[in-house]
This record gives C-alpha cells, structure tokens and sequence, in this order.
C-alpha cells in the first residue's frame, strides 16, 4: 500500500495495479456517466477481450449532471443492453428454456388437477375450473413458443423424448419382471400338497 498509496485514489482519472504474487491486475476506470460504461463495454466486446471481475457503478454523477430524466433511462437502457450483450447468453437458449419452462406449467396444473380430485376431494366443477383457467393461459403460452421449435427450440423436447424412453423402458422392464414372478410363483396349496409326498414334517410352534 505504501508503494500505490500516492497514486491509488486520484480523483477524475484511471489507475492500474498489478499485484505479482497472486498474479492479478486491477484496473479502475474513471467513466463518470453512464456513455462512458457503455462505450467501455462495447469496447470490452469489440477487443473480445474481458475482465474476470467487474465491480461496475453508476448513477449517482450522471444524476447529479443531467436534468432530463427521460435522456437518463434511455442511457441506462442502452448500458443494459450492452451489458447483457457481454454474457454467454443466446436467443436459442432462450427459447429452448421457454418450451421447457412451459411445458414445467402444463405438467404441474395437470398433477394439482389429479391431487385435487383424488386426495383433496374437491368439487369437480371447482377441480375443473383449475385447469381451464390456468390451462387455458399455458397453452396459449406453449402454442407460442412452438414457433421456436426451429431456432434450438427442439433441445429440451430431444432430452424430454430420450428419459421418456429410458422411463417407459425400465417400467416395461419391471411389468415383465412381476408377471414372471406371479406366473412362476408357487401357490401354498400346492406346497401343502408337495410336502405330504416328499416326507415334510412340521416344526412345532409353527404354522
């Protein structure tokens, strides 16, 4: 601290430090008003070139500087925008989460449908009520991000066929599995019967 302590807040302007021993540079940037974060984060996008950390404030100075308030949200606007353009984030992921989040929707009105009816015992006209008022926006809902099937839309649907398959396969497993048992199960009877020929003679105290 001794060696930056001179430099280290400078008022109106930037400042560098690279700390040797842990390998790690910090860089403070002087951008009072909110253009000036935006052209740093359009220049961070155009060099392609990014900081691991960024500790990013602003509002106060512009506020202080600027008496048009509606000037002030377009720029906050614009600063987002650049801001969320930074992330590793696409329109498809965005539509493959919407199928996916909708679908979440259609699922879980059904299941609330179902408990409504057989543990809650509810009204029939009021368990319907349920799924047609909310049934009816989800759907509405779900038709639409259909149309975005085709731009990575389809991903979760693939992942939703595969564990279906996996699912169905592994229950038709277990039903084959129990009509073997049952088919090759050995009644009591006929083990009473066996017993009498093959000599079994019965502990005491038992049945």
């Amino acid at each position: 601290m001794d060696f930056v302590k001179t430099a280290l807040f400078k008022r109106h302007s930037n400042y560098s430090i690279s700390v040797d021993e842990i390998g790690m540079k910090l860089d403070f940037v002087w951008a009072p008003y909110v253009l000036n974060l935006t052209h740093l984060l359009t220049d961070f996008k155009t060099k392609k070139k990014y900081p691991n950390v960024m500790v990013m404030g602003a509002g106060l100075w512009h506020m202080l500087h600027v008496s048009n308030p509606s000037d002030y949200e377009l720029v906050l606007q614009t600063l987002k925008s650049s801001l969320v353009s930074l992330f590793p984030f696409s329109t498809d992921i965005a539509n493959a989460y919407g199928i996916a989040e909708v679908v979440v929707m259609l699922v879980t009105t059904a299941l609330v449908t179902l408990v409504m009816l057989l543990i809650w015992q509810t009204n029939l006209f009021l368990a319907l009520c349920f799924p047609l008022l909310f049934g009816s926006i989800e759907l509405i809902y779900f038709f639409v991000v259909l149309s975005k099937v085709m731009e990575r839309g389809w991903l979760p649907l693939v992942f939703a066929t595969f564990f279906l398959t996996v699912m169905y396969i592994w229950h038709y497993g277990n039903v084959l599995k129990y009509q073997s048992e049952v088919r090759e199960k050995i009644s009591m009877d006929f083990m009473i019967k066996l017993g009498s020929k093959l000599g079994t003679v019965r502990v005491l105290g038992t049945f």
